[in-house]
């Protein structure tokens, strides 16, 4: 039987499988060759690999940037600018936003995961986000961002990308509630239908880190 690490070092060469999957196809794929479809299918696989990237944790961030810097073509480009391209994108930060609308429950980490993964896009990506709509939602999902960052539940040290900087990928390192007992955590985090599967006793929920939040809070 297999354990819970296990289970979750295979997920986790899953994920590294399919970045390496995707960062191939996107530095073989013809720019000039790509139409409106062909725009999508480019902006899917970046997002595949940013998104991946987005949830590295505490991995080798030297692999991590090896990874970013053979998606980060400068030709790429143009064909991100499309109507189905930019509908993908939107999607993507709109799915982000409702993340960070539960922010102060069960979704603050994954709504950092997906603006981390938007704002890798961006950076090496200079006016990916060209239409209008998408603006709406870009902006949109930082509202939401900000608004819940105050009050989020933290996310636990190992969650952190290793390759992230605080200054550009602050949403991370913003909860302020990192005085939060593991109770209120597991409460939060387990809220509604989800608690009647989390113990009591949320002891369980601290990571083992001594320097992540959780070492020292409260029970």
């Amino acid at each position: 039987m297999s354990s819970v690490r296990d289970i979750i070092d295979d997920a986790w060469r899953d994920r590294l499988a399919l970045m390496r999957e995707r960062a191939a196809w996107l530095e073989a794929v013809d720019p000039g060759g790509q139409d409106d479809e062909g725009g999508k299918d480019v902006m899917e696989a970046l997002l595949a690999v940013y998104d991946g990237l987005a949830k590295w944790g505490a991995a080798d961030p030297a692999e991590a940037e090896t990874l970013r810097a053979r998606v980060r073509r400068p030709e790429l480009a143009g064909v991100l600018h499309g109507p189905r391209a930019q509908g993908t994108l939107a999607a993507y930060c709109g799915e982000g936003e409702r993340y960070a609308l539960r922010g102060r429950t069960d979704g603050y980490l994954q709504a950092c995961e997906y603006r981390s993964a938007v704002a890798s896009l961006t950076e090496d990506f200079d006016g990916v986000v060209a239409a209008p709509f998408v603006e709406e939602e870009f902006d949109g999902f930082d509202e939401e961002l900000r608004d819940v960052a105050d009050d989020a539940t933290p996310v636990h040290r190992a969650q952190v990308p290793s390759w992230a900087d605080r200054s550009s990928h602050w949403w991370w390192w913003k909860p302020d509630r990192v005085d939060m007992s593991m109770r209120e955590y597991g409460d939060r985090v387990y809220a509604g239908d989800l608690g009647s599967v989390a113990p009591g006793d949320a002891d369980w929920l601290r990571c083992g880190d001594e320097e992540c939040w959780c070492f020292t809070a409260p029970a």
